[in-house]
């Protein structure tokens, strides 16, 4: 990957809550937003970019945290009703799914309406949901927690950026005074 620099997932995550937070998310819908991007930079590849874009956008506190509002509540009507549908309007990246996807499937739902070769920006209007046997995905997500994930350099920079608005901690600011 051009322009790419080798980080931890862990480093992914704490980047996007830091920006999730300056964006106005509260600490839960901050930690759900970094997991989701960050699974969907690890599975998918193209996530951090798509945060950026969507920071720029607004798009980050209302249309990221309802969509995955609403694939979980369709997974419950999955549960009861034998199948179910999860609507995004507007339509939203994947990025902004990918861990709560997972953690549906975990749960013995089958998410289908991701293409196989599906990138974190690709958006998605709906997607189908049954109860059913998930075949593990084979994936690069033990190998990027153990040797590390190459991410854009310009969207992991431009993350930084913004992250940087979160707040600092005390200590840290004694330190500066001190």
């Amino acid at each position: 990957m051009a322009g790419s620099v080798l980080v931890a997932p862990r480093e992914v995550h704490d980047l996007v809550f830091r920006c999730a937070r300056v964006a106005g998310c509260d600490a839960g819908g901050a930690d759900r937003t970094a997991r989701n991007v960050t699974a969907a930079e690890i599975r998918f590849g193209g996530a951090l970019a798509v945060v950026v874009d969507a920071l720029a956008s607004g798009a980050f506190t209302s249309t990221w945290a309802m969509a995955a509002d609403a694939l979980v509540a369709a997974e419950v009507d999955a549960r009861d009703h034998g199948s179910a549908t999860a609507t995004f309007d507007p339509p939203v990246p994947l990025a902004a799914l990918a861990a709560t996807v997972a953690e549906a499937s975990a749960r013995g739902v089958v998410v289908s309406g991701i293409p196989s070769d599906a990138t974190g920006g690709l958006e998605l209007a709906t997607l189908d949901l049954a109860p059913g046997q998930v075949e593990p995905a084979a994936g690069p997500g033990t190998d990027a927690h153990r040797d590390g994930l190459s991410v854009d350099r310009r969207a992991f920079d431009a993350l930084v950026e913004v992250a940087a608005a979160f707040l600092v901690a005390e200590e840290a600011l004694d330190a500066l005074e001190g």
